[in-house]
């Protein structure tokens, strides 16, 4: 994906985290995600409390999540739907 994700797009992404797998599937979509067969560790990550989630780009142009908990990194989705769950997060 080229164009960058709007500050709505990554709003709607959290809140579809709660809502069934094709709202999520589409929201992913819409922020340059490829969404996985199995949405559950995207779930995990974008359910808890106190989270925010912010665009970045690798090397590539290609869309990085980054998902900030109670203002710290916490993970990394990429753009194939793969979830980096950093170590300090745990």
């Amino acid at each position: 994906m080229l164009r960058s994700p709007s500050f709505d797009s990554l709003r709607r992404l959290c809140a579809a985290a709660n809502a069934s797998d094709r709202e999520l599937d589409r929201a992913l979509s819409d922020v340059g995600v490829l969404p996985p067969a199995d949405l559950t560790p995207i779930r995990d990550v974008l359910q808890r409390r106190g989270t925010e989630v912010a665009r970045a780009r690798n090397a590539d142009g290609h869309v990085i999540l980054q998902v900030v908990w109670h203002a710290q990194l916490a993970a990394l989705i990429h753009h194939d739907g793969r979830v980096h769950l950093l170590t300090n997060a745990a």
